[in-house]
């Protein structure tokens, strides 16, 4: 097939291809359709249930390292009403379609099936990684602040 009779199956209409790009449209004709996947596209509740507490987990660093400063444990209740916000909305909209919050299969069977992305498909643990790896570092960073903000104040 040539750049430039390429046609659309659809119309049989003559579709102009540039030179570099003829290559790949014919490799791209040549090989067989995919396959119907059978991922799954909506995540857990354990998923967000682990969040969740990864995320506490992250307020109680800053609970604990800011107990002794007023000022800063102001900015931590602000912290908190923000969390409490941004947590319940969705926790009280899902509750309006209680059979969304019940689990399709076992927790341990979502990790090991694959979960369907816009990029491809992962397995679920690799999914659940995705979504607790950032609070989750967020809170190890937590902890190491809190362990050098007390040990600057146990100094003086």
């Amino acid at each position: 097939m040539s750049s430039i009779g390429a046609h659309t199956a659809a119309f049989d209409v003559p579709v102009i291809v540039p030179a570099r790009h003829a290559a790949s449209i014919e490799l791209a004709e040549a090989q067989p359709v995919m396959e119907i996947s059978t991922a799954t596209t909506q995540m857990h509740p354990h998923v967000y249930t682990i969040a969740l507490g990864v995320w506490a987990t992250f307020l109680a660093v800053f609970w604990v390292t800011f107990w002794i400063s007023a000022n800063a444990l102001f900015m931590v209740v602000i912290d908190t009403v923000y969390a409490a916000m941004f947590f319940g909305v969705p926790y009280f909209m899902l509750r309006q379609t209680p059979e969304r919050m019940k689990a399709q299969t076992q927790f341990l069977k979502f990790l090991e099936k694959p979960f369907a992305t816009i990029d491809g498909s992962i397995t679920g643990l690799e999914a659940l990684l995705q979504v607790i790896l950032v609070p989750a570092c967020l809170s190890f960073g937590g902890v190491a602040m809190g362990f050098i903000i007390h040990a600057a104040r146990a100094s003086y």
